[in-house]
């Protein structure tokens, strides 16, 4: 399993740097909602990629984002034409968890790179699926988890990748935050309710799935080690009428030795949430973006990691996208790396919905 390389995304940013409009990746997009806006801003700020498709059940939101184009893009109301459309080299999905599946294997088998949005899709069964259809055909699946190119994460994991802690054996954080923002697509089910589709499990599948795989993916990075076990608690305890939890803590166990421990809370905001690794050399706290380095429980001055790559975390994200794909090389979050993330969130909605502890045995 393979961690972020601090090299390739230099070598990435300057291929960026260097793009023509004749080698830009031709892209389409799938979804134009509140989380598309991120991606079409990064997408303004670099050379590498040409949006020349979108798609959305919303023909005004195509055609708002068209007028932003220097270039008018196809517009699809069925994502399967996009997905059929012989200009588009690569798409994005940046549709509701349930779709992911579908869209990024239909993707895939019509031989696109695909650069699809957390999660991978909602079961530990459906994701392996994904998974297989990416590496039977050769193609580039990158997972959109911007936050591993954050540069609080990046400094945290280049520290650790330095060896200045030793060996990891502990980690202690939690997510805490506010609400999911109620302007969010509703989901219309059989009966006609319309319910904000983050709150209902056949949507998002789980709050850990949907929020908590961030920083799953990030520590997953640091590990570097599969699950053993977890133990987890949790529910809905503050917010009613959904079905996604509110609250959850869970206890994480790594092949490895590792331990972490792990909590999420959404009626929490501005609380943030810091993050605690002890080695056996050295610890490493971060509050509030800050870094602490401590040994033997002193505060030292942290050794400077060298060679950060500098920018807005989408931004990086879509460059070092953009040269797997013209390379033909695996992402810098590795598919490994985000499937670990993911199981972690399987296992821990697995033990709170049956009360038991799960094991590596469960994903045999």
């Amino acid at each position: 399993m393979s961690v972020i390389s601090r090299r390739t995304l230099l070598g990435a940013g300057a291929a960026a740097l260097h793009a023509t409009a004749q080698d830009a990746v031709r892209l389409g997009i799938i979804g134009l909602g509140l989380r598309s806006r991120a991606h079409l801003a990064a997408l303004k700020k670099l050379p590498g990629g040409k949006l020349v498709a979108l798609s959305d059940l919303d023909g005004q939101r195509m055609a708002a984002v068209n007028q932003g184009l220097a270039g008018s893009a196809a517009a699809y109301t069925d994502w399967r034409e996009l997905v059929r459309d012989r200009n588009v080299q690569a798409v994005v999905i940046v549709a509701p968890n349930y779709l992911h599946h579908e869209m990024a294997i239909a993707a895939l088998e019509a031989g696109k790179d695909v650069l699809l949005e957390k999660p991978i899709a909602i079961s530990w069964e459906h994701a392996r699926q994904v998974e297989k259809a990416a590496r039977a055909g050769g193609r580039i699946l990158a997972i959109g988890m911007q936050r591993h190119f954050g540069k609080p994460e990046a400094e945290a994991r280049a520290l650790v990748e330095s060896g200045a802690l030793g060996k990891v054996q502990l980690i202690t954080t939690a997510d805490l935050r506010g609400d999911w923002n109620p302007a969010s697509w509703q989901f219309t089910d059989p009966r006609g309710k319309k319910t904000n589709w983050r709150y209902l499990r056949r949507t998002a599948g789980s709050s850990e799935l949907e929020m908590s795989i961030h920083t799953l993916g990030f520590l997953q990075s640091i590990v570097n080690s599969p699950m053993a076990r977890v133990s987890a608690t949790g529910g809905t305890v503050h917010f009613s009428g959904r079905e996604t939890r509110d609250l959850s803590s869970a206890i994480v166990d790594f092949a490895n030795g590792a331990r972490l421990s792990y909590s999420l809370c959404l009626f929490a905001r501005g609380a943030g949430g810091d993050l605690t690794m002890v080695g056996d050399k050295a610890s490493l706290r971060r509050s509030r973006g800050e870094l602490q380095f401590l040994v033997d429980g002193k505060p030292q001055p942290a050794p400077a990691p060298a060679n950060l790559p500098a920018g807005d975390a989408e931004v990086l994200m879509y460059t070092d996208f953009f040269d797997s794909v013209r390379r033909r090389r695996p992402p810098s979050l590795s598919l490994d790396v985000a499937l670990e993330a993911s199981k972690l969130a399987y296992a821990i909605d697995l033990s709170i919905g049956q009360g038991r502890i799960v094991t590596a045995a469960d994903f045999a």
